[in-house]
């Protein structure tokens, strides 16, 4: 089931805008990728939770509150592009590079889950699409969408999800980050991740 979750495309506009798309647009842009290293990146955002999502209404970006500012980062380690489509939800995910990882949640929003990701699609600058099981079939899901390379932002959406139409609505958060590339050692340390190590 959380396979399935990768399979989906996501967009977070400037509030929460989640429009589904087609995964083979995304499969052919990497198709044609140059073989490049991607930089190793430091992903530093600020969540607000979503507090009136309806799914019986036809809400706009506008629509959506917010509330709480939540640092929260994490870590994607320097991995070579990507020369194809990402696997297929009946295929076994790609291994995942253990340095990935979160670096700060102070205020504990993946506290009750280990600091690893089952499942990481890495289709930088497109998007990053990453789960950690939290009890099969439920994970959490994150993906990083709106990347402007050039200005070195991006948008974070993040949830709880059983697949890929079914989300937790208590749990619904998004906000912008800023992207680090290639950062020192000391930024990227574990220093205020309020969660037990998985």
């Amino acid at each position: 089931m959380k396979q399935k979750l990768m399979r989906a495309c996501l967009t977070a506009g400037p509030g929460l805008l989640l429009v589904a798309c087609s995964p083979a647009a995304g499969e052919q842009a990497n198709a044609a990728a140059p073989a490049t290293m991607l930089p190793a990146r430091l992903i530093d955002c600020t969540l607000g939770r979503a507090t009136n999502l309806d799914t019986k209404k036809n809400q706009t970006v506008a629509d959506i509150i917010y509330e709480g500012a939540h640092h929260f980062s994490f870590y994607l380690p320097a991995i070579p592009a990507r020369q194809g489509p990402p696997p297929d939800a009946t295929e076994p995910a790609d291994p995942v590079d253990p340095r990935t990882t979160i670096v700060s949640d102070a205020d504990g929003l993946t506290a009750k889950f280990p600091n690893r990701f089952d499942r990481v699609v890495d289709l930088w600058p497109e998007r990053v699409e990453m789960t950690t099981t939290i009890d099969d079939p439920l994970v959490n899901l994150l993906i990083l969408s709106s990347i402007d390379p050039q200005r070195k932002t991006a948008r974070l959406f993040m949830t709880q999800a059983t697949d890929v139409a079914t989300f937790d609505m208590k749990h619904i958060y998004e906000g912008a980050c800023r992207v680090v590339e290639n950062p020192d050692d000391a930024l990227v340390r574990q220093d205020s991740v309020a969660k037990p190590k998985g």
